[in-house]
């Protein structure tokens, strides 16, 4: 299974509420169809062309010590052994939308190109003295 992730950061302040909408007219290009939507997450699908292809997407807002990100997630029925190019096509026809639909978001992770998604260390728990 084929399991694609990008990291959206908002170009200024926003809250979590926000980002979702920011790509909405982006995913809307694609003619992406939505099975939920709540103000910090959205799940839903979209075809690839020739074959029609049905690619899951979902974006879900995380909060982080210097706001919101929101992680967008297209997974599909690829094996990734085979490097997943549908799926792959879908990620990067999202990614070019970017600069035009969606504009207030940058692009600060993608996993084609960076890797899985680091894991950030644990903070250690403050004591009470």
């Amino acid at each position: 299974m084929a399991r694609l992730i990008i990291v959206l950061k908002p170009r200024g302040p926003a809250t979590g509420d926000e980002l979702i909408p920011m790509l909405m007219p982006a995913l809307q290009r694609l003619e992406a169809e939505f099975d939920h939507q709540a103000p910090s997450h959205l799940s839903g699908s979209m075809r690839v062309s020739p074959q029609g292809m049905v690619v899951q997407l979902f974006a879900d807002v995380q909060p982080q010590a210097d706001g919101p990100e929101l992680d967008v997630v297209l997974m599909s029925s690829e094996t990734m052994t085979k490097g997943a190019p549908q799926t792959l096509e879908a990620l990067s026809a999202l990614i070019a939308l970017l600069p035009e639909h969606a504009s207030d978001l940058n692009l600060i992770f993608r996993s084609d190109r960076d890797g899985p998604v680091p894991r950030q260390r644990p903070l250690p728990l403050a004591t009470q003295s």
